[in-house]
């Protein structure tokens, strides 16, 4: 079988480069590649050489038979020129013609930017102009104020379910108009401020007390020049449980609002001594001053002999 083995060894043989891998054979495929190019340059630079050696030939007969009498040099000259010139470009000359010439070639470019230009456009007006335009001032004020009136309604709804106080409604009724027609959000936020205030004061429930501690002094008799005295009770307000509520209380000696926990109220002579008298054992047993109730706007003083009901007191003393 000699035949056999032959063959089997010559398939064993490996040739260089039968065994390339993609990587490398894509390598060989780009030489390759580059030197056709190459070659196609080189043929066309001869043949740009033979094509000017024919060009010189038949003008140097033409030269002869028409009687000129011109160099090669020169018509080396004259060629170069010609061939200098032979592929300039120049501008169309302006016109529709070319005006859609430019339009045509520059087609992408022009549409690209007319969709840049309506996106643009039409983002603008979504942001600004639109119905529901998220950045545009004067409907984000619009808003505002809207969302103002609806929580002055909500306030205003509080106010009418716990009282029946015809002040207080037609109070209520005059800020729920001045909101409806509010210029601006600032004026509709001041507003919708003083109807949740009502409502969060009509709401209220508490005592006011004396302060009756063994250590706490209930009342207090100042002196000023030229002037009586004046006996002031020293009173707090204490929920159903016995929690003190701090109070918003105009000082009458500042004109300031201050928030305090306990103050003092100006009573009577009559009562300060009957109160003095009371506490004489330690104990004060006369100690309710006030009460407010859900739907009253102010407490209702029980205490007689009170000179002063309104909240303008004394803070310090």
């Amino acid at each position: 079988m000699p035949n056999a083995s032959a063959s089997q060894t010559a398939r064993d043989v490996r040739l260089p480069g039968q065994d390339l891998t993609l990587e490398e054979t894509l390598r060989v495929m780009d030489v390759a590649r580059e030197m056709r190019d190459r070659r196609t340059t080189a043929e066309e630079m001869f043949r740009r050489d033979d094509v000017r050696n024919e060009l010189r030939e038949k003008l140097l007969r033409t030269a002869q038979l028409s009687g000129d009498h011109v160099t090669a040099g020169e018509i080396d000259a004259a060629i170069d020129q010609y061939l200098s010139r032979l592929h300039t470009y120049h501008d169309p000359a302006p016109g529709f013609k070319s005006f859609i010439a430019h339009c045509w070639v520059w087609r992408q470019k022009i549409l690209a930017g007319a969709a840049a230009t309506a996106l643009t456009v039409g983002s603008l007006w979504f942001l600004f102009a639109s119905p529901i335009a998220p950045l545009s001032p004067t409907l984000r004020a619009e808003r505002a104020v809207a969302a103002e009136v609806d929580s002055a309604a909500s306030a205003y709804q509080r106010i009418t379910a716990m009282t029946n106080d015809s002040e207080v409604i037609r109070v209520a009724d005059g800020l729920q108009a001045e909101i409806s027609s509010a210029a601006d959000v600032t004026q509709a936020i001041a507003v919708r401020a003083r109807l949740e205030a009502m409502a969060t004061q009509l709401a209220e429930e508490y005592e006011v007390r004396i302060v009756s501690g063994t250590n706490d002094r209930s009342g207090i008799e100042r002196s000023f020049n030229n002037r009586a005295s004046m006996f002031y009770a020293f009173v707090e307000s204490r929920a159903a449980d016995g929690k003190v509520i701090p109070q918003a209380i105009r000082n009458s000696e500042t004109d300031k609002i201050e928030t305090v926990s306990r103050w003092a109220v100006q009573i009577s002579e009559s009562t300060f001594r009957r109160l003095a008298t009371d506490k004489q054992d330690g104990v004060l047993n006369e100690t309710l001053f006030a009460v407010k109730r859900r739907g009253e706007l102010k407490p209702v003083v029980q205490l007689d002999g009170v000179i002063v009901t309104s909240p303008s007191t004394l803070t310090q003393w």
